[in-house]
């Protein structure tokens, strides 16, 4: 910061001026603190794993054994406490001795603490009733000699009890689902509230991209989509192309590498499949009246199989197959089995989801050139690698899905 700007943040008031902290005052002050506490919570909640396809977030296992204790029983397990208070003891060293004074202030000044000291004061009294400005002078007391008490022991107590604030930051789905665009935008919304602040202006899980790299990008010339009529299986149709600096025409999908074409199978099964499966997962519980743990997935390949484990997990399985085998030789399925007891009695049914990838042999419109696409099917419908499911197409595919679980449970126990 620049000294002009920092002289213009000083203030002129002086312990000698004993002006009182109004309401507004401390409000503002407590909007700060919130935002002090940012880097925290980013360290504690997210961390950013490198992928083929770049930089992704996940949520840390710390963050999700902190949602899970707050939930279940109010507070952090044994297990992951040494590592939360080496998180805050951290960061309490990279604070400035005004940020420490503000996080003093905010924990002292919350309205509980305020409660709390005035029944101090007044449960002794037992003559005449006190008047509520002696109350509150004697509270104004009580605060300044605790700030002056306020030791980095204090503020160690208080922040890792301030990170049950995750607790209403989190859900249940980002633990079974994962990070997806939608967790990521819900997320960082509900962190907005908590900073009491419109949401986009500060993000807890930002874009992984450098600002010298993102404005190089901008300005950079990179290819265009166009349209392209191609005589596919359904007809001739408009089919997205990349239009090459070159001037040339590139189908999407269509590629001249193995390794262009795995990394695209990389990026497009994760996508597509988590926008299908948190619609599946979350219509499931609708109208089922499932728990997120009756719900269970199953994900296999023709050369492996892995059992009982979240979507996410499945995923990855899906991306190793890929990335050990190649585009070329996978052929994936998900079972999705409901399991739960009425009354009394166990009840099972689900479907399977059929994960494709395959190769289209396309002409263009005059039938002279031939193009090599390879294109992801989930279930009936399908798209080029290098493209993404139109929402409708989402739905039909989410539809599609849900007929055949209640189709499985209409046979089996729609007449019990």
């Amino acid at each position: 910061m620049s000294l002009f700007h920092r002289q213009r943040l000083l203030s002129g008031i002086r312990e000698t001026h004993q002006v009182p902290v109004q309401s507004d005052w401390a409000y503002a002050i407590r909007k700060q603190a919130r935002l002090i506490l940012l880097p925290l919570f980013r360290e504690v909640v997210v961390c950013w794993k490198e992928e083929k396809n770049g930089k992704r977030p996940y949520l840390t296992e710390l963050s999700e054994e902190l949602y899970l204790g707050f939930q279940k029983v109010g507070q952090m397990s044994d297990r992951i406490f040494p590592l939360a208070k080496e998180k805050v003891s951290g960061f309490i060293q990279s604070l400035s001795y005004s940020e420490k004074s503000v996080l003093k202030f905010y924990f002292l000044s919350e309205d509980l603490s305020i409660e709390l000291l005035s029944q101090q004061i007044i449960e002794p009294i037992t003559d005449d009733p006190i008047s509520l400005d002696k109350i509150d002078k004697d509270v104004g007391k009580q605060l300044k000699a605790q700030f002056k008490d306020f030791s980095d022991v204090y503020l160690e107590s208080h922040l890792l009890h301030e990170l049950r604030e995750i607790e209403n930051i989190l859900s249940n789905s980002d633990l079974e689902i994962g990070l997806d665009t939608e967790a990521i935008i819900r997320i960082n919304e509900a962190f907005s509230d908590y900073l009491d602040i419109p949401y986009g202006e500060i993000s807890l899980i930002q874009k992984p991209i450098d600002e010298w790299e993102h404005w190089e990008k901008v300005a950079a010339e990179e290819p265009e989509t166009v349209g392209k009529r191609i005589h596919t299986e359904r007809g001739l149709e408009w089919m997205e192309c990349w239009l090459l600096p070159n001037g040339r025409i590139r189908v999407k999908g269509d590629f001249l590498d193995e390794p262009d074409r795995d990394k695209a199978a990389m990026v497009a099964i994760p996508t597509e499949l988590r926008r299908v499966i948190r619609q599946v997962h979350d219509q499931l519980k609708e109208t089922y009246q499932l728990l997120d743990n009756q719900i269970h997935y199953t994900f296999f390949t023709q050369r492996e199989s892995l059992e009982n484990i979240l979507p996410r997990e499945g995923i990855d399985f899906f991306i190793n197959q890929i990335e050990a085998h190649g585009a070329d030789d996978f052929a994936g399925h998900i079972n999705v089995s409901i399991r739960r007891y009425q009354h009394k009695v166990l009840q099972e049914w689900g479907t399977q989801i059929s994960v494709h990838l395959d190769l289209r042999h396309w002409l263009d419109e005059d039938e002279t050139d031939e193009y090599k696409v390879w294109v992801l099917s989930i279930g009936q419908e399908e798209m080029p690698l290098e493209t993404t499911f139109s929402d409708e197409k989402i739905e039909s595919i989410v539809q599609a899905i849900l007929a055949e679980i209640q189709l499985s449970y209409q046979l089996d126990y729609e007449n019990e």
